[in-house]
């Protein structure tokens, strides 16, 4: 039976079709609606949301200021992954539940990756580059089947792009920070742990970084780290952008010290159109969007729509976030 005290009272701070919206509604949530899109201002409260319990937003870029208005809140669904804004130190000490869309995002973002790897090695990025020039001129070639590819932050999304990558014939390396035994069922060859980092970094033809953000892996692929590339090797990221000391990361890529690098994320977002990475030439830059595909919503909204149901029968919800992890 449903608990009176778990009656959903949901407070959105994203904008989300109005089909999903019916589908809350018809679980007998109460829904209070604040568009908001990704890069654009935080939006005002446009109501009252004292009774409200549930948020609905983007951990990544939410620091939930909207706390002070909404004393009653006992979960957040966030709709990103990363809770990079959210989980700040009052949040980590509350008592409120978070949850995230781990899982939702796996196979889109391991497709990009794919596509960045095959980009790369077969030099599309400097084709564009000479098509837009009007220049006819060879391009580096390098082959995939044969090659070396570390992953860096060995989880779910890491297996994703390990089973394509095997699929393609290379050699896998995950590099997590709790290596557990390796089993048939896993697509790497290898798994090892973070203390094994630079050796995975020395041997990989391509780098992929796949970490969360966390105090831990804050600039992890320092300068120290990124001198141990190899100079035909490419670097890329899809984790979190300040993972990587960027700013050491541009000279590596303009002086050849590597071979090239797919970038989604940044230490700053939207990237500055002034920044210097757009000019590198060896670089491929997508705007954060490796995780989407036209059924990432979808994605999303049943796993809240499922926890929300969990939430009026009193039930663990799916996807808590360890608030002290970070993950």
């Amino acid at each position: 039976m449903t608990n009176v005290s778990n009656m959903p009272k949901i407070y959105i701070r994203r904008t989300i079709p109005e089909k999903y919206l019916a589908q809350i509604s018809a679980l007998g949530a109460e829904v209070i609606v604040d568009h908001w899109e990704y890069g654009e201002p935080e939006p005002p409260i446009s109501q009252d949301i004292s009774d409200c319990n549930i948020v609905l937003t983007l951990g990544l870029t939410d620091t939930l200021s909207i706390l002070k208005n909404a004393p009653n809140i006992k979960w957040v669904q966030s709709l990103s992954v990363g809770l990079d804004a959210l989980l700040h130190e009052e949040v980590r000490k509350s008592d409120i539940v978070i949850t995230n869309t781990k899982g939702c995002t796996s196979v889109p973002i391991a497709e990009h990756t794919i596509a960045m790897m095959a980009g790369l090695a077969r030099g599309i990025h400097l084709m564009i580059r000479n098509q837009l020039d009007n220049r006819w001129a060879p391009t580096p070639i390098t082959d995939l089947s044969g090659s070396t590819v570390g992953i860096i932050g060995y989880g779910e999304i890491g297996k994703q792009i390990a089973k394509r990558a095997k699929a393609l014939d290379m050699f896998v390396i995950g590099c997590k920070k709790r290596p557990s035994k390796l089993s048939g069922e896993d697509p790497a060859d290898k798994i090892v742990g973070l203390d094994h980092i630079d050796d995975v970094i020395a041997v990989a033809d391509f780098l992929i970084l796949a970490l969360p953000s966390t105090p831990d892996t804050y600039q992890l692929i320092n300068k120290e780290r990124l001198a141990k590339m190899k100079e035909s090797s490419f670097l890329i990221n899809i984790g979190r952008g300040n993972t990587i000391e960027e700013e050491e990361l541009i000279h590596l890529l303009n002086e050849k010290k590597i071979a090239g690098a797919a970038l989604d994320v940044f230490e700053v977002e939207p990237l500055p159109h002034e920044h210097p990475l757009w000019e590198v030439e060896n670089v491929i830059i997508s705007p954060h969007n490796a995780f989407f595909s036209p059924n990432t919503i979808n994605r999303y909204m049943e796993v809240f729509l499922e926890n929300i149901q969990r939430f009026k029968d009193g039930k663990d919800l799916i996807n808590v976030v360890n608030k002290q992890l970070g993950y």
